[in-house]
């Protein structure tokens, strides 16, 4: 059959592939164009096998909100450069219109959702085809809205980081306040590196560790200083470092960190109660959920 320059142009149009590509593509399945579609997949699954021990640690965090819900992903990719070219910049959105019309609850989820006839799987095959690098969705995780809360995204340079909070309040208030205190949470968040919300959400091997690291320092203390230190003073010790860390840790125990609106150096959950709350009108304030992303992590 002969591939004439309209064949190659449909092909193209479907796939976002260079014209050489899609004409070798046609060529080698005799101008059948389901078949070459087939193939450049097949080339995109090939790219990524061939590519998957090459780092992709470049990319965007992605953050939607919609009426009931807040999500974000990660799409990956190996250099600073791709993450702004037109075809990633297209992927990512395609993704996001899934997102927010459908629900997504897993990396598996995008990438079998279908939008505006097109599967993204089957795009992001057709960039790995065109862009030859590592590209794929890391991460997915959405909040379910509750009643009466506001959700606060933030970015961190152009993606690097993005976060999700929610804050939950009693009373009535100006949504466009709300939504403020819950951006500036999430800043804080962003800043901070929280690993959980509250105590009662810290991995019980992060406090194992913890104990072993103040366990370690305590006994080395007392090789260097000769002075043993009795059961119930080491287990005191241990308790208060421990503590220590989780106030690091802790999104609810850390100090909000705009000193400004902050001067009595609080902690986000008492900074919400007595500050916001209070300057607000409403009965309380508290951050419910929260999600942080980092690029390449």
């Amino acid at each position: 059959m002969q591939i004439t320059a309209s064949l190659v142009n449909e092909l193209r149009q479907k796939t976002g592939v260079g014209m050489m590509q899609c004409k070798k593509a046609l060529t080698e399945t005799d101008g059948d164009m389901e078949k070459a579609l087939e193939l450049l997949r097949k080339q995109g699954a090939a790219v990524a096998a061939k590519r998957a021990d090459k780092a992709a640690k470049e990319g965007r965090v992605y953050l939607i909100e919609t009426a009931d819900k807040a999500a974000a992903f990660e799409l990956t990719c190996e250099t600073e450069p791709v993450s702004n070219n037109d075809d990633f910049v297209a992927l990512a959105a395609l993704a996001t219109k899934a997102v927010e019309t459908q629900a997504i609850s897993s990396v598996e989820d995008l990438k079998n959702a279908v939008v505006d006839g097109v599967k993204i799987n089957d795009r992001l095959q057709d960039v790995l085809v065109k862009i030859q690098e590592n590209i794929d969705f890391r991460k997915f995780a959405e909040v379910k809205k509750v009643p009466n809360s506001v959700f606060g995204l933030y970015s961190h340079m152009k993606g690097k980081i993005g976060v999700i909070t929610e804050l939950a309040f009693e009373g009535s208030a100006d949504e466009a306040a709300l939504k403020q205190a819950a951006k500036d949470i999430a800043m804080q968040a962003a800043a901070f590196a929280p690993v959980a919300l509250n105590d009662a959400a810290v991995p019980a091997e992060t406090i194992e560790k913890e104990k072993e690291i103040a366990r370690a320092q305590i006994e080395l203390q007392a090789q260097q200083t000769g002075k043993a230190t009795k059961p119930e003073f080491v287990e005191r010790q241990l308790q208060g470092r421990v503590a220590k860390v989780l106030k690091e840790i802790v999104l609810e125990d850390q100090e909000f960190f705009m000193a400004e609106k902050n001067p009595k150096k609080l902690s986000v959950k008492d900074y919400l109660q007595q500050v916001v709350a209070k300057q607000l009108g409403l009965t309380s304030l508290k951050v419910v959920n929260f999600i942080r992303f980092e690029r390449g992590n």
